[in-house]
């Protein structure tokens, strides 16, 4: 019978040693690895898709349940002339307005521009809200997420919420 001899003795004979294949970490392995580590960040961020999505639901469902009046655009204005009726909640990219609004107004949309009058309460979810040299609230400001407020015209009613930047 005619065995072949072993790689290790092959080397040995020829005085190499055969290399050994070395690890990307070196020490003790903690936890289950890198798909844990990719599991985890899957699930941090499906968290915070659903975070968005409740907060934006509950925003909507809070103020339906209301009795407000959904507006559903891209970009809107609210004509110098018009007269609108509230209580109505704007969801959307931009809105301006530069008429009337009688009765309360929720807002949830990336910039509110206030040019005119709102004769209620001001709800908001904005990234960005401008009340002009001419706007008017007549009522109170309730922010409940707004990144940048500046107030350069009339609010007769108090301002609360969060708010990171106010000029």
């Amino acid at each position: 019978m005619n065995e072949e001899p072993m790689v290790e003795d092959v080397l040995k004979e020829v005085g190499q040693e055969e290399e050994t294949t070395k690890k990307s970490s070196v020490g003790k392995k903690i936890g289950l690895g890198c798909g844990c580590g990719c599991l985890v960040v899957i699930l941090l961020v499906l968290g915070l898709i659903y975070w968005g999505y409740s907060t934006v639901a509950g925003f909507i469902r809070e103020y339906e349940e209301q009795g407000y009046a959904m507006v559903e655009v891209q970009a809107m204005v609210v004509e110098d002339d018009k007269v609108v009726q509230g209580p109505i909640l704007y969801f959307g990219q931009s809105v301006t307005i530069d008429g009337i609004i009688e009765g309360d107004v929720a807002a949830m949309c990336q910039a509110l521009t206030i040019n005119g009058t709102i004769n209620g309460n001001l709800d908001l979810l904005c990234q960005a809200v401008t009340i002009s040299e001419t706007g008017i609230v007549t009522g109170d400001i309730n922010c409940e997420g707004v990144q940048v407020l500046v107030v350069d015209g009339t609010v007769e009613g108090e301002i609360t919420g969060s708010i990171q930047v106010r000029k």
